[in-house]
């Protein structure tokens, strides 16, 4: 990769690379003829890093293969190409809070048919990662329900086709909520829109931390595996068990997880009201371990909003 030369505020932008070549953001352009464009035939993984360090990229590349052997996508890069290509773009930007998302597209064409001189397209983009209002991790954010029209029982693989959960976000947000809840056919709790999510509740004075299976039909988030990790190494169990939409009401907690967003407290999901925010909730506990697990990886603790270094864990959410 080269060095670019940016003109007016296009540095402080980001970078998009198209097959390997470095572009200001106003000056990248893929083939009108891409079917990741025309047919959202694509596969793609989003990243988080802070400064020159991406968290979790080997997961996140092994999740991409996963999606792509589902697709049957032939990905002709090696994983240590897309880590050097990847790891440069970040070290090139240095932001505080990084967001790297990679696509690969399954070439050019017009029709459904696959033709055999189709190659796989690569685009990353690099840019600042946005902040969201920080009193969303203080206070906890809205979810309103949906029902999905089928039941998929496997892991879903992450592909660009998001129009179904843009339609209900913003039909959620245009009614005061902040995301969706997605329900699948058989009244199984799935996921938010682009997050995963637990449950925490107490069976007089058991514990109980509850995840919607793969078999639900979720998208397995990286940031899911490693709070079901962490959890397990501090000897708390949390169960990947379906979850049904009747069952909301005896939860006392909730929260989804998501690579660049992090952790966030729910504070309702449909009229049901939740106590994830208060300062002693078990929440806030799984946060702390998650914030000191990421500054181990890092070597620093971080803002997660913000992405700068900071002197103590209990300041790391918003």
């Amino acid at each position: 990769m080269h060095d670019l030369h940016y003109k007016g505020q296009s540095k402080m932008n980001g970078i998009i690379a198209v097959n390997g070549e470095l572009f200001a953001p106003e000056k990248a352009l893929i083939p009108a003829m891409d079917r990741g464009f025309l047919l959202g035939d694509n596969v793609f993984e989003v990243f988080v890093g802070f400064k020159k360090k991406i968290l979790d990229l080997d997961e996140h590349l092994r999740r991409l293969r996963f999606s792509a052997d589902i697709l049957q996508l032939a990905i002709p890069w090696s994983d240590d190409e897309l880590k050097f290509e990847l790891t440069s773009i970040a070290e090139h930007l240095n932001f505080e809070k990084v967001y790297l998302r990679l696509v690969i597209t399954r070439g050019l064409g017009m029709g459904l048919e696959v033709s055999k001189e189709c190659q796989p397209q690569k685009i990353i983009y690099g840019f600042k990662a946005k902040q969201i209002d920080k009193e969303i991790y203080e206070t906890g954010i809205s979810l309103k329900t949906y029902n999905l029209p089928f039941t998929e029982r496997a892991a879903s693989p992450k592909t660009g086709n998001y129009l179904r959960s843009i339609l209900a976000l913003q039909k959620s947000q245009n009614e005061g909520n902040h995301d969706i809840l997605w329900i699948n056919s058989s009244g199984e709790v799935t996921e938010a829109s682009t997050a995963n999510i637990f449950f925490i509740g107490r069976v007089g004075d058991e514990l109980e931390i509850f995840t919607p299976p793969a078999q639900s039909g979720i998208l397995e988030g990286i940031t899911r595996k490693n709070i079901i990790r962490l959890l397990a190494e501090a000897k708390i169990k949390a169960e990947q068990r379906y979850i049904y939409i009747e069952e909301l009401p005896r939860f006392d907690e909730a929260f989804l997880c998501s690579t660049v967003k992090g952790l966030i407290p729910i504070s309702r999901i449909d009229k049901h009201q939740l106590h994830t925010a208060r300062p002693s909730s078990v929440f806030n506990q799984i946060s702390r371990l998650y914030n000191s697990w990421v500054a181990s990886e890092i070597g620093y603790f971080v803002n997660w909003n913000t992405g700068k270094k900071i002197a103590h864990p209990s300041m790391s959410a918003g």
